[in-house]
């Protein structure tokens, strides 16, 4: 029902991931209007968001949807917007959120500093891939998981506010 006329090619499709057609303003208002008129309550709906920002915050890449979907039914939150809670983490933030997680959690870990060098050399070369990521994915894990909390905190009071606020100025015009 909305689709193209005309298909875009893979190219265009491509660069539309990174820059939206109508621009980056466009889009967050979109999300930003289904957010606030999902027919729930502010309190469910700021949850499932929060809920969804702390599972983008978490190294388990491929799987945040699955896990936003079952910790809001866990919590009773609502689904959809948890879902939408989950593009806080995309290919603009993932590298400010994996490098503030590793700096976070080696801080917490008294770790001064990873030997790249041989990180990355091991990576390609030795079979044994999981024990190479352990340097990186622990500090990543701890960060993430203190970094997450302090947003999906914030992103709950500031939508639940900004839901309350939508939804009053809708009920003053009438709509």
């Amino acid at each position: 029902m909305f689709k193209r006329r005309k298909p875009l090619d893979p190219i265009t499709q491509s660069k539309q991931f990174f820059w939206p057609e109508n621009g980056w303003k466009r889009n967050f208002l979109y999300y930003w209007k289904r957010l606030a008129r999902i027919p729930d309550t502010p309190h469910s709906i700021a949850l499932g968001f929060s809920i969804g920002v702390f599972i983008a915050f978490s190294p388990f890449l491929g799987i945040h949807t699955i896990l936003c979907i079952f910790f809001s039914w866990v919590f009773g939150a609502n689904i959809p917007s948890s879902i939408i809670g989950t593009f806080v983490g995309n290919p603009i933030t993932y590298p400010v959120i994996w490098t503030t997680s590793i700096g976070i959690g080696n801080f917490l870990l008294n770790r001064q500093s990873l030997d790249y060098d041989k990180s990355n050399s091991l990576i390609f070369f030795k079979t044994d891939f999981l024990m190479t990521l352990k340097p990186v994915f622990i500090p990543l894990f701890f960060g993430g998981l203190i970094l997450g909390f302090l947003f999906a905190l914030v992103s709950y009071f500031l939508i639940k506010y900004l839901i309350l606020i939508f939804r009053n100025n809708r009920s003053r015009r009438g709509e």
